[in-house]
């Protein structure tokens, strides 16, 4: 999945389409909100490929709420529009999408409160004396 849907992905499509140079997600992303053709058909793209990720998701687990997180999330205003679209051809079901609040650091705050909550059964099993 995050080979499909990432900054890198956005930066390999936007490669293939003809952009040169020092490339970023976020460089990308901006010479979409110029009018970069082949920078806004990479976010297209990828806006795209997210819609398939949700469609799946939903098919699966019909969550409520579909949080895109990361790089990508603070890329939501020109990719919820496309996905949204594409998401309308592919399925019935659909989840309310909303920018993640935790930025490009979700995945590294996520992987801490793992590591606390793991650290703190530890410690109330070692106190309780269960095995």
């Amino acid at each position: 999945l995050e080979d499909a849907v990432s900054g890198v992905a956005v930066v390999e499509t936007a490669r293939r389409l003809g952009m040169t140079g020092q490339l970023t997600a976020k460089s990308v992303f901006d010479a979409a909100r110029r009018g970069d053709p082949a920078a806004v058909e990479a976010v297209r793209l990828e806006g795209e490929r997210i819609a398939h990720t949700v469609a799946a998701a939903a098919a699966v687990l019909d969550p409520d709420l579909v949080v895109l997180g990361g790089g990508v999330g603070h890329s939501v205003d020109l990719l919820l529009r496309p996905v949204r679209e594409h998401l309308r051809t592919l399925t019935p079901l659909r989840p309310k999408l909303a920018p993640s609040r935790l930025g490009e650091d979700a995945v590294l705050l996520g992987a801490v409160a793992t590591a606390l909550g793991t650290a703190r059964d530890l410690v109330f099993e070692r106190r309780s004396g269960a095995p």
